[in-house]
């Protein structure tokens, strides 16, 4: 908040210029949907969260309750996604009850991913409402997975990298700690890996931003189990059953039944890099704009290989002063840090297979 006459300890204040905090301001009149009051100004006026929150409040009162999350962005200005406030409780609701179903007691959740996110916003804010349980968030989270901490009766909302990283340094899990993860696919060898160490559940979260939560499974070895909410429509289509309107599907599905189904891709072609979806036809094309570069390929590094990106670049010919550094250089300018590869081969042409398809390759 921009920084309070009143306030006689200067810890307890965050200074903003005059143009983050209409910034900040803008955000909050689109997540709580507060255009539709008519008070949304009154946030310029006021500089403590405290009356922030009683604007909000009394804003959710006169009109909208319902919230707006967007997309990451990668590709461009992230998409607004407007979610009816009933759903996410009935959500939340149903995701409670699951829980109290697989898991003997909850007496503390474990929040690793932002509140602002949909699945943040469901797991680590509408959930422990409804389970009555304190939340421990940000560093002293992660702290608490990575140090050998947890606690029984811990409930971990978790995103596969973040699960991925406890699995290699976690030697035991207490009794009844339940893991939930989203935000992308989690590998089956960090859920059995959990399993192993004696996690009580792990749930993976099947969803988008403008869905929210699609459906849920308990193995790597099962199907997903579709949430009440929905109703196969077609092969790509979903249909909310209360307001009878139908959702693309963000992947491609194979259906085992109206009500089960497995993952086999995003229809988009996106994957996620620490809980972030970037999309490697926009990298690759970026990288062939530079002027010294003849054409890329971009991937995921594998699990061996570390995190983030990897680059495969032929250079045009006659140019010599292309150097991993000076594109990576070129390529902050361009794209977004978690879209820059963190590793860039050279090579004379793009790695293909027998059948003149592109292949991966080593680092």
């Amino acid at each position: 908040m921009p920084q309070s006459k009143a306030s006689s300890d200067a810890f307890h204040e965050v200074v903003v210029d005059s143009l983050e905090w209409m910034a900040i301001a803008g955000r909050v009149v689109q997540f709580f949907n507060m255009e539709e009051s008519g008070i949304e100004d009154y946030l310029l006026r006021k500089n403590t969260l405290s009356d922030w929150a009683d604007i909000v409040a009394k804003a959710r009162e006169i009109a909208s309750e319902d919230i707006t999350v967007t997309t990451s962005g990668s590709t461009g200005e992230p998409k607004a996604c407007q979610h009816s406030w009933s759903n996410l409780a009935d959500e939340s609701q149903f995701l409670s009850d699951l829980i109290k179903q697989q898991s003997a007691q909850v007496n503390q959740l474990v929040a690793l991913v932002p509140s602002h996110h949909i699945y943040g916003l469901l797991f680590s804010v509408l959930l422990p409402e409804i389970l009555d349980v304190p939340v421990v968030r940000g560093f002293k989270a992660f702290q608490k997975l990575t140090s050998g901490s947890l606690q029984q009766g811990d409930l971990v909302i978790g995103f596969p990298e973040a699960l991925t990283q406890a699995n290699k340094l976690l030697s035991h899990i207490p009794s009844e700690v339940t893991f939930t993860t989203s935000s992308g696919p989690c590998p089956a060898e960090t859920v059995n890996g959990l399993y192993a160490l004696g996690a009580s559940k792990v749930i993976e979260i099947y969803g988008s931003s403008e869905t929210a939560g699609i459906g849920y499974r308990l193995s790597p070895n099962n199907p997903f189990q579709l949430l009440p909410r929905w109703k196969k429509d077609s092969a790509s289509k979903l249909l909310d059953k209360k307001a009878k309107q139908p959702y693309e599907l963000p992947d491609g599905l194979n259906w085992h039944s109206d009500e089960t189904f497995t993952v086999s891709g995003r229809v988009d072609k996106a994957v996620s890099v620490k809980g972030t979806n970037v999309y490697l036809s926009r990298i690759e094309a970026t990288i062939e704009s530079h002027p010294g570069v003849e054409a890329a390929a971009v991937r995921k590094k594998k699990p061996d290989e570390g995190e983030g990106l990897k680059a495969y670049v032929v250079m045009k010919s006659g140019d010599d002063d292309l150097t991993e550094t000076s594109l990576k250089q070129w390529l902050s300018e361009h794209l977004l840090d978690i879209e820059i590869p963190t590793h860039v081969s050279f090579g004379s042409a793009i790695p293909t297979n027998s059948m003149g398809k592109r292949r991966d390759w080593t680092l």
